[in-house]
């Protein structure tokens, strides 16, 4: 009867618009957000990678020192030269891998040492 009433007395209430649940998602930022996670973990198998291969090789290295002194001095390196080469954008990048590399080389040694 209300409903009715309502309708003759023209006192009907429009519902309001609903909101959307889901915003709109654009390629660009789906683009973005997949190309950020891919670069992440690159990096991440990379310097797992790189991790247990330094954790690897020194464990071999401190078992050979103790264990076989002869094969452990054959195989000692000499110090090499160092040379020179122009700084591009991917030789940067090569340099800045290595300092990390090299970070966690260090680590793996005082943690394995």
């Amino acid at each position: 009867m209300f409903r009715a009433w309502e309708i003759k007395t023209s006192r009907v209430e429009e519902p309001l618009p609903s909101k959307k649940v889901f915003p709109k998602i654009y390629f660009r930022h789906v683009e973005k957000i997949m190309l950020y996670l891919a670069k992440h973990i690159v990096q991440w198998i990379i310097l797992m990678v790189v991790k247990y291969y330094y954790i690897f090789t020194t464990k071999t290295k401190k078992w050979v020192k103790t264990n076989s002194p002869k094969i452990h001095k054959f195989f000692n390196k000499k110090p090499k030269g160092e040379y020179q080469q122009k700084n591009g954008f991917v030789r940067r990048a090569v340099l800045e891998s290595k300092v990390k590399i090299k970070h966690i080389r260090e680590k793996v040694k005082k943690e394995h040492a």
